[in-house]
């Protein structure tokens, strides 16, 4: 059985591709990986050109696409439907994955039986570099405790994981149809419904900040997207009866995250945020996690007067 399903989307990345190849395939278990390009409709040639180097590559590819362009997430969505790994992955076309990266998280995974496994992930910038890191928790069992220290301190990096694709399917987790923010309403997701995690505290994905990144991009309307993909996941966490339990957190992540994270980009839309807050979580000043946080709380006040 394939152990880890790569799912890569592709959107004017041709220019990419070659050395995206060269470093997939010098995947230390390349022989158990699949690697599924989505095509999401840009203006190159991508897909043929996956498709070209694919014909010479030892590795496992198969490709796929969006109905026209949808953005990443659909793309990713489009990808998970095809997976057929026991753990799926997410690498953008720009960005690079350390030789090891499938190997150490699926062993991690596979040795606490965990639904996830995460790493740090190295940010390079030219010829400088950062490491960036989420919680550290112990492997194992992904208890109450655990997981709410990891949601209220946690930094996204959704690629910085492999996940069991078994929880996916059952749980129904997916990207909503949104340009902003998707990444993080799909890893909550997933860390809502988890039942078992493991950490790998090693930077293994290589993250490329350039100025022409999709992710480092402004979209019009952004800020209403980011908003929609937290409306998502409270409505996820409604649908599965997880609201009485997370409710305080999750209320707190949409403020911290959507609102005040939506507000500091987008200073004309402050009033369209503010109000679109309240409706969505009414009783976010009731959260312990917020009345705790003075950092955010005085932010919040500043930017959008809360």
């Amino acid at each position: 059985m394939t152990k880890v399903s790569v799912i890569i989307p592709l959107y004017d990345s041709a220019r990419f591709l070659p050395s995206l190849f060269e470093n997939i395939a010098q995947q230390t278990i390349a022989a158990d990986l699949e690697f599924i390009f989505i095509d999401d409709h840009g203006s190159d040639d991508s897909l043929s050109a996956a498709r070209s180097l694919a014909a010479s590559s030892p590795l496992k590819c198969v490709f796929g696409a969006t109905a026209s362009n949808g953005g990443p997430g659909a793309a990713r969505n489009v990808g998970l439907k095809m997976a057929g790994g026991e753990y799926v992955a997410f690498l953008d076309s720009d960005d690079a994955l350390d030789f090891s990266f499938c190997e150490k998280l699926y062993n991690a995974a596979m040795a606490a039986d965990a639904d996830l496994a995460y790493c740090d992930i190295l940010a390079v910038k030219g010829s400088g570099s950062t490491v960036w890191s989420n919680p550290v928790v112990a492997s194992g069992p992904f208890d109450s405790e655990k997981r709410l220290f990891f949601l209220k301190n946690y930094k996204s990096y959704f690629t910085s994981f492999i996940y069991r694709r078994t929880l996916l399917t059952r749980e129904g987790i997916c990207f909503p149809a949104t340009r902003s923010a998707e990444d993080s309403c799909f890893l909550t997701e997933a860390l809502l419904c988890a039942g078992s995690i493991a950490c790998v505290k090693e930077p293994l994905y290589i993250y490329q900040m350039r100025r022409d990144s999709l992710s480092l991009g402004r979209l019009d309307g952004r800020h209403m997207q980011r908003m929609a993909s937290f409306d998502a996941l409270l409505d996820f966490a409604r649908s599965k009866n997880l609201y009485d339990e997370f409710g305080q957190m999750l209320d707190y992540l949409y403020v911290k995250k959507a609102a005040v994270g939506a507000a500091r980009n987008n200073p004309l839309a402050r009033r369209e945020i503010r109000r679109h807050c309240l409706a969505a979580v009414p009783g976010f000043r009731k959260s312990r996690y917020w009345r705790s946080d003075l950092k955010l709380r005085l932010a919040a006040c500043l930017l959008l007067g809360l």
